[in-house]
């Protein structure tokens, strides 16, 4: 069976999620934007659980969010205070003990820029994370590499899953801050992927990484396993007893098996 260590709720508005502060604190780590005006008033109440404050960072200057705004929005001075917004609620994060973390996607080295501001502007309490563009490959990768070595990146620690594609290394600056670089392996199920159309080197560049939980507007709970195939989806109720659940536990086990044989030889 699934042995669930920690849940994580993340994306939508923080008034979506009312009740995961309420479960119990070894079970929730509850993720919240870090963007949302109601951050602030919510760090005191949630603080009492694991809690990590995340969010994408797609600009690091007023001028770079506002680029990405709506129209009716995206002036400097709106994008002005959206950053110093931004700030206060990392600081608060500091203030209550709450982590607070960062994603920036690194499509090449034109990025650069955007990354070193978020590394020697904001304050080093919050965590960041390099994610490649899976769109753009290597060129993405190899940007990213350009990136950390410049910084005198020195990789501690290689992170992956067995079963699942998503892997990560850390990094520890010179200053010593800690930087992670997310990366995608590949990763299949052994049946539900064999003979789908998408499995090739150009449609899927995620895998399998791993199952998503979706809530519908009846308030049934369906798990998926990819975000291209959606017709892959079952209720919870038919997922607990399908061969699906049984697949992926199988893939967990044997590559769990296969990297700790690895890492003995």
């Amino acid at each position: 069976m699934f042995q669930i260590a920690a849940s994580q709720v993340c994306g939508g508005k923080v008034g979506l999620h009312e009740a995961p502060p309420a479960h119990s604190p070894r079970l929730v780590t509850v993720q919240r934007l870090l963007d949302q005006a109601s951050t602030l008033l919510e760090l005191a109440r949630v603080a009492q659980a694991p809690t990590k404050i995340g969010g994408e960072f797609f600009g690091t200057t007023p001028g770079e969010l506002a680029e990405i705004q709506h129209g009716r929005y995206g002036t400097p001075t709106l994008a002005e205070r959206k950053i110093a917004a931004l700030k206060r609620s990392i600081a608060a994060c500091e203030d209550h003990g709450v982590k607070a973390s960062a994603n920036i996607v690194v499509p090449d080295h034109s990025h650069a820029p955007r990354v070193h501001r978020l590394l020697d502007e904001y304050s080093p309490h919050l965590s960041v994370r390099l994610l490649n563009s899976l769109e753009h490959g290597t060129t993405s990768i190899e940007a990213i590499e350009r990136i950390l070595a410049k910084r005198g990146a020195v990789a501690t620690t290689h992170y992956i899953t067995a079963g699942v594609s998503g892997a990560r290394v850390a990094y520890h600056l010179p200053d010593g801050r800690r930087v992670s670089f997310k990366q995608i392996r590949r990763v299949r199920l052994p049946e539900t992927c064999t003979g789908c159309r998408f499995n090739n080197e150009t449609d899927c560049h995620e895998g399998f990484y791993g199952v998503r939980l979706y809530y519908d507007r009846t308030g049934r709970y369906h798990v998926g396993v990819c975000i291209q195939r959606m017709d892959l989806s079952l209720s919870l109720d038919e997922f607990l007893t399908s061969s699906l659940r049984s697949e992926i536990l199988d893939l967990r086990d044997s590559e769990y098996h296969r990297l700790n044989a690895r890492r003995a030889g």
